[in-house]
């Protein structure tokens, strides 16, 4: 039974990297209801980060531009109101904030972003936590900005290099995503721009019929696999749970203590990293 079982990114990665995180962080299979565990000084930071741009993107939309003065003291006076939550001194908030008007400024900069989203432009930042339910579940798939007036274009602000096909997988989820959001015709492409050795680099995806329906079917996919790794947890427990492959997916990680990954370098001892879609 896969009935109302939540979907999103962060998600499909915990359930690829560490089965017994994902599990303890999202017992219920919804995701909208259960307990959560307090976010980790990185997701306060993240989400800090992201209101700011948000707030950015929304002044810049209405014909105001904010100064790279602005920006940071902005930035500092958030991280500052944030207290110890973020565990950065005030040095490191500093060069964090630096970081991000610098980030920022170049994004601003680039070509794309200058002739589609010019100052005065039209641009909305949809919230990350609001999802939709498309009768299987809640989805969360926001894009960062929905910019354009009467077809918007979808744009997602990604790290790294591009990981094709899943990311473009991805980027369909999130149109379809922004279809059942807006009231508007939506672009069939979905803009990535990613952050790469310090510029962004851009690229273009086109969501064919193919796409689209290679994205629902990696939802689906996910969405069996996480019912079996719940039947698996409930019938046999923590223990019958696959660790993490690598000590890297352990950084900042809210269950880190008694977790048995503190006594194994891999969990060879434990079920094969992928849950089973057929349990």
């Amino acid at each position: 039974m896969t009935s109302k079982i939540g979907w999103s990114r962060s998600r499909r990665w915990l359930l690829e990297t560490c089965a017994r995180r994902f599990v303890l962080t999202y017992p219920g299979c919804s995701g909208i209801s259960s307990q959560q565990p307090a976010p980790t000084p990185r997701l306060r930071m993240k989400r800090l980060i992201d209101g700011v741009r948000r707030d950015l993107f929304e002044d810049r939309s209405e014909g105001h531009a904010w100064s790279k003065r602005l920006h940071r003291v902005v930035l500092e006076r958030r991280m500052e109101a944030a207290g110890d939550t973020l565990n950065l001194d005030a040095v490191a908030r500093r060069r964090r904030a630096r970081r991000e008007v610098l980030k920022i400024c170049l994004l601003l900069r680039h070509p794309w972003m200058q002739h589609h989203f010019p100052l005065g432009g039209r641009c909305q930042v949809p919230s990350p936590l609001h999802y939709v339910d498309l009768g299987y579940g809640p989805l969360w798939a926001a894009p960062q900005a929905v910019i354009g007036g009467r077809r918007s274009r979808v744009v997602l602000l990604r790290r790294g290099r591009h990981n094709a096909p899943v990311d473009d997988l991805e980027a369909a989820v999130s149109r379809r995503w922004t279809l059942h959001t807006s009231s508007e015709p939506v672009d069939r492409t979905v803009t990535v721009i990613r952050w790469v050795s310090a510029s962004w680099l851009h690229h273009v995806v086109l969501v064919t019929p193919e796409l689209e329906a290679a994205s629902e079917a990696l939802i689906a996919h996910d969405r069996r696999a996480i019912a079996g790794l719940q039947r698996r947890w409930q019938r046999h427990g923590l223990a019958s749970l696959p660790l993490a492959t690598s000590r890297v997916h352990c950084r900042s990680c809210p269950f880190a203590e008694g977790c048995p990954m503190g006594a194994n370098d891999a969990g060879e001892i434990h079920a094969p990293r992928a849950p089973s879609t057929r349990s």
